[in-house]
């Protein structure tokens, strides 16, 4: 006697109804699934049609389920979405095939996936700037008080007893303190940056500077985004401002070196 079954809406069939049995015991068939044979007058379910049958669990069958959707994880290096199961384990971090000799290569040189940094945010970032710049300006004090005094006396020795103003003097002087300060703060950028990728403030805050990539910055990116930071100050501080709304908390200076500020 041949059968006809129903499965996500369409006929299947004919079988013999040893076949059927045999789907109904896998679970294929379950005693909800509509079933027809040549002489029947509609479709029935197949419990009606085999109530001795019951449900596939009642005799100890397996029951046919859906396959379980794949866990869907991200590369933990470009970021696109994989199945687990195609992507490699590092630890907590999973990459795909396609960054597996990227990823291997970074962890060989101590530098964090693109997956695994965490951005250091505004206020933050704010703090460690504070700090960078208590530092400076306490040099920045002691440096002006020595030219001062030095200035005061190259004067005052000229004519005894009297200490002349002159003011081209004045802004010779005013002009080599100004670049003697920005040297000082150039190189304490560019040393910190360079050597152990924070600046005194930032380490305070456990910051760090690096690439896009994570990787550390060199000598001409540091002094680059030295000058660069002064653009952020320029637009009324606009430019720091956004680091605040930025998906990767980028300052100004930032996006045009393009560097990132992370957590270390």
């Amino acid at each position: 006697m041949d059968w006809y079954y129903a499965e996500s809406g369409r006929q299947v069939g004919p079988i013999k109804e040893e076949a059927l049995e045999a789907l109904a015991r896998s679970g294929v068939v379950n005693p909800d699934t509509l079933v027809w044979r040549q002489g029947m007058s509609n479709w029935q379910t197949y419990r009606t049609v085999r109530p001795e049958v019951g449900s596939p669990a009642e005799h100890g069958f397996p029951v046919a389920t859906a396959a379980p959707e794949p866990t869907i994880r991200f590369c933990g290096e470009c970021g696109r979405p994989f199945a687990q199961s195609e992507l490699i384990p590092f630890g907590n971090t999973f990459v795909c095939a396609a960054c597996k000799e990227t990823f291997t290569h970074k962890l060989r040189e101590g530098v964090a996936g693109a997956g695994a940094l965490r951005y250091g945010g505004f206020w933050i970032r704010f703090v460690a700037i504070f700090i960078d710049g208590a530092i400076l300006f306490t040099v920045s004090m002691l440096l002006n008080m020595i030219g001062t005094v030095l200035f005061v006396r190259g004067a005052g020795s000229r004519v005894p007893g009297v200490m002349p103003v002159y003011s081209g003097a004045i802004l010779a002087y005013q002009g080599i303190m100004f670049l003697i300060n920005l040297i000082v703060a150039l190189s304490y950028s560019v040393f910190f940056l360079t050597r152990y990728g924070a600046t005194p403030g930032k380490m305070a805050l456990r910051l760090k500077v690096v690439t896009s990539r994570g990787g550390p910055i060199s000598v001409p990116l540091a002094v680059g985004r030295f000058f660069a930071n002064y653009l952020s100050g320029l637009t009324l501080g606009i430019g720091y401002i956004i680091a605040g709304i930025d998906e990767q908390k980028r300052a100004l200076h930032d996006r045009i070196c393009d560097t990132r500020v992370i957590y270390a």
